[in-house]
């Protein structure tokens, strides 16, 4: 499964890392909820993520930027690990006609998100 985590640099930015979830491993979450927006081609300016979650994408497609200005496309199936709790965060965009529809799994411990960073980066 495809994976990006948004993490909060020591200057208080954010950074992404693009990596996969191990399968079978067992991640503490408290809770898990579903948030769909509309219209299409919406716009979220600079925030920082609420809580350290999932955000598992199930409809739409967005381009995350990260303080640097680098990019990532989030699809159906992908899994975004959202860290970046402090500092300036993150912005987001929609690319596609249809809405965006995902869960969100809130993570009881951030060290435990069974995320695996590839090797390439």
């Amino acid at each position: 499964m495809i994976a990006y985590k948004l993490y909060t640099t020591p200057n208080g930015g954010s950074a992404f890392q693009k990596g996969k979830i191990t399968t079978l491993q067992h991640v503490p979450t408290s809770y898990t909820f579903f948030q769909q927006d509309d219209p299409a081609h919406r716009e979220f300016d600079w925030h920082a993520a609420p809580r350290n979650q999932y955000v598992l994408t199930l409809q739409g497609s967005l381009e995350f930027t990260v303080t640097d200005g680098s990019t990532f496309v989030v699809n159906p199936g992908d899994i975004l690990i959202a860290t970046d709790v402090e500092g300036t965060g993150h912005k987001w965009r929609m690319l596609s006609e249809e809405s965006w529809l995902r869960a969100y799994v809130v993570l009881e411990d951030v060290n435990l998100d069974g995320f695996v960073q590839d090797q390439n980066q």
